[in-house]
């Protein structure tokens, strides 16, 4: 198990468990270090840095944004921002009323393929949460249309499906400009989803002012791992890794910490955040 691990999500977006179980779950499995990634919302890390208290880990502010790349939908990992700056907070409020009519678009569309489910459940299921498709995903198999999560992105709700509907979001140079404002840093996240010219948008990213990529990910073997150091270097970029865990139970998921992260890149990640300064660095449990 890696002892650091930066890119987790809560039941306050899409993900199974609270921030509570999340932290716990971390401190159970060796991990010391984290970073509250929900897409969209900042709510869970109150929760999450009351948890740090008894459990003694050290928690770093994080978020994900979604951005547009060329065509292709990119996500963005904040971290060591000041989760009261309000120009964020004024813009993820937006984006959290925009996840649910698009909710109600995916399921008007779906319900015109034979997919009754209704917007109320989805919204059940996603209790407090930012509303996204994982939680159409959970309504699809309830109502036994699908078999998995993963069944259902893979029939209905992935990239290009017939129930995926896309939304407003910022560009990447908005989205890197509104964390720096707010004192943090962004790193692109899991770059092999940028497809197969990714080095490419890596780069183009790069000259936006992107300052990191995501180079430990969860299922990343060795020569992926060794291919992604070798561009951050090239770039001048740091270096973050992440199980990117939601709790979901898909076939490639792993448990939180369990990513190829050695403590000297941990290390040297944490090195990056206290040479920037970041506003919200860490809060440190069991003070």
């Amino acid at each position: 198990m890696a002892t650091g691990d930066f890119h987790l999500h809560s039941t306050c977006s899409d993900g199974v468990h609270t921030p509570t179980w999340v932290m716990e779950t971390a401190a159970a499995n060796g991990v010391s270090i984290v970073a509250l990634t929900d897409h969209d919302t900042t709510a869970g890390l109150a929760e999450a840095k009351a948890a740090t208290q008894s459990t003694g880990l050290r928690l770093i502010s994080g978020i994900e944004l979604s951005v547009e790349l060329n065509g292709v939908e990119a996500h963005l990992l904040g971290f060591g921002f000041d989760i009261e700056h309000d120009p964020l907070q004024a813009y993820l409020s937006e984006q959290r009323e925009g996840r649910v009519g698009r909710m109600k678009r995916m399921v008007r569309v779906l319900k015109e393929y034979g997919l009754a489910i209704k917007a109320d459940r989805v919204l059940e299921i996603a209790g407090n949460a930012s509303v996204g498709r994982p939680h159409v995903a959970r309504a699809l198999v309830e109502s036994g249309y699908v078999t998995s999560v993963a069944d259902a992105f893979d029939k209905w709700l992935g990239d290009g499906r017939p129930g995926h509907i896309t939304r407003d979001r910022l560009t990447p140079e908005e989205a890197i400009s509104l964390v720096h404002e707010a004192g943090g840093v962004v790193f692109v996240a899991h770059p092999l989803f940028l497809g197969e010219n990714y080095e490419q948008s890596v780069a183009t990213l790069a000259t936006m002012g992107l300052d990191g990529m995501e180079t430990y990910y969860k299922h990343y073997d060795e020569e992926t791992v060794a291919s992604h150091e070798a561009l951050s270097k090239e770039l001048g970029l740091a270096r973050s890794g992440g199980s990117d865990y939601h709790g979901l139970g898909n076939p490639n998921d792993r448990e939180i910490g369990d990513i190829p992260f050695g403590d000297m890149a941990i290390e040297e990640f944490v090195s990056f955040l206290e040479e920037r300064k970041v506003h919200g660095l860490m809060q440190t449990g069991a003070q």
